[in-house]
């Protein structure tokens, strides 16, 4: 046998009744004697897009090689400069990210 169950409706909290019956507004104005900031912007970091660099990772398999320069991202990260080559790696990548010092641009 099984046991009737009955469910009661449960009445909404009253904190919220309360918030909804009085409710009240800010009004917040700027005063006109402050300028909006001009955000100053910060100067590229590495080599220009499309640029070739000689690699100097030692551990690379393109070490001592050139390559031209697809991206650079400027939000800081360890190896922001993406290259492309010529020719594959033995796994059929051409191409990697290197760390600023890790490129010589080429003149």
């Amino acid at each position: 046998m099984q046991a009737a169950v009955a469910f009661k409706p449960v009445a909404a909290r009253p904190q919220l009744q309360r918030a909804q019956k009085a409710r009240s507004t800010l009004v917040v104005r700027a005063s006109e004697a402050a300028a909006p900031a001009a955000e100053v912007k910060k100067p590229d970091v590495g080599p220009k897009r499309g640029t070739f660099v000689r690699i100097l990772r030692p551990e690379s398999y393109w070490f001592r090689e050139t390559g031209k320069v697809v991206s650079v991202d400027q939000s800081g990260i360890r190896y922001p400069v993406v290259v492309r080559f010529d020719k594959v790696n033995y796994a059929g990548v051409s191409t990697n990210n290197y760390a600023l010092d890790e490129v010589e641009e080429m003149k």
